[in-house]
């Protein structure tokens, strides 16, 4: 068995794991995805050009989401698998360590622009777009394009804060932070649509995520996914992708002045807000139970408008209910 043959032998047992985690309908996609890209890198002789960083961005960006038809859901796990071509490349003792950890971050750079590209059917070649449409005919739902940000797969573990301490009556600490004042804004828009909130500290992303949904008049019935400052990505535990869950992860853990988080709703229609933490409230005698919006300007598209002039009317006093009961 030649090296070409040892590595791809490798590689399927990875293959195998996304291809069962990741629920994908089959895992041919990730297969003509190597074959493709070591194909295109130097015939697949495992040459150093898989170290020469112009060749591996131009397949990266340009060639693969050029050519190779892959829905959405494949696309995160090629990249992935990309990532680990260059692990099996080290274990088979075709690169060093050093080359192979230099290779995967220069990827992780490139990680936007592919993932994106691989969504955006503007880079996709003629006969790309004849597959996808065939797809499409035979009941294959071909996303709408939507943009993937940065976030870090191997964000080293965060530490735990002990929660044991027991409170003595009426000790209160000093800088506690009781709630957070945020402008979230749904990106794209002019005039521009927004709300501030008031929101408690203490609560979860998923908590945030419902109070979203009654901010914005949003309907829960498509998948969403938060980024904090295109490092850390957030998620509900049955989406495959995230690196948090947001039913456990604490808002406090990334909210502090001046942060920026994006939270996507449907990622089909890609509705994208923009979520800037503009004050946090320290040692307030009354600590808000529910979240306040404050302010608001714009009415909300419609659910499922797809950017259509469809529009829901936004009421303050409306919303304020509903969130109370939130």
């Amino acid at each position: 068995m030649d090296k070409l043959d040892k590595l791809f032998d490798r590689m399927t047992r990875d293959m195998m794991h996304y291809f069962i985690a990741g629920g994908l309908a089959e895992p041919d996609g990730l297969v003509r995805t190597v074959e493709f890209f070591l194909s295109f890198i130097d015939k697949g002789k495992l040459s150093n050009k898989l170290l020469d960083e112009a060749v591996v961005k131009d397949a990266l960006i340009h060639h693969i989401p050029k050519h190779m038809p892959l829905f959405i859901d494949e696309s995160f796990y090629a990249y992935q698998i990309l990532l680990d071509l260059y692990s099996a490349l080290y274990h088979e003792k075709i690169i060093t360590e050093e080359q192979c950890k230099d290779m995967q971050y220069f990827i992780y750079l490139n990680k936007t622009a592919f993932l994106t590209r691989m969504s955006n059917p503007n880079y996709w070649s003629k006969t790309k777009l004849a597959i996808m449409d065939e797809w499409r005919e035979g009941n294959f739902e071909v996303e709408d394009p939507y943009n993937v940000e940065h976030y870090n797969l191997e964000e080293p573990p965060q530490k735990n804060i002990p929660n044991n301490i027991l409170k003595f009556p009426g000790q209160k600490n000093k800088n506690e932070v009781t709630s957070y004042f945020v402008r979230v804004d749904l990106k794209g828009y002019k005039p521009p649509i927004w709300r501030r909130l008031q929101i408690p500290s203490g609560i979860t992303y998923e908590r945030l995520h419902r109070i979203l949904q009654i901010a914005f008049g949003w309907e829960d019935r498509h998948l969403h996914s938060f980024f904090v400052d295109r490092t850390k990505m957030i998620g509900p535990d049955d989406l495959e992708m995230p690196q948090f869950s947001e039913e456990q992860r604490l808002i406090d853990e990334d909210f502090q002045k001046g942060v920026k988080i994006e939270y996507i709703y449907d990622f089909g229609c890609d509705w994208t807000h923009r979520i800037v933490v503009e004050k946090v409230v320290l040692d307030d005698l009354v600590r808000p139970g529910y979240a306040v919006c404050v302010k608001a300007k714009g009415d909300t598209p419609l659910e499922d408008s797809r950017g259509e002039e469809v529009w829901k009317e936004f009421i303050l006093s409306e919303t304020n209910e509903l969130l109370q009961k939130e």
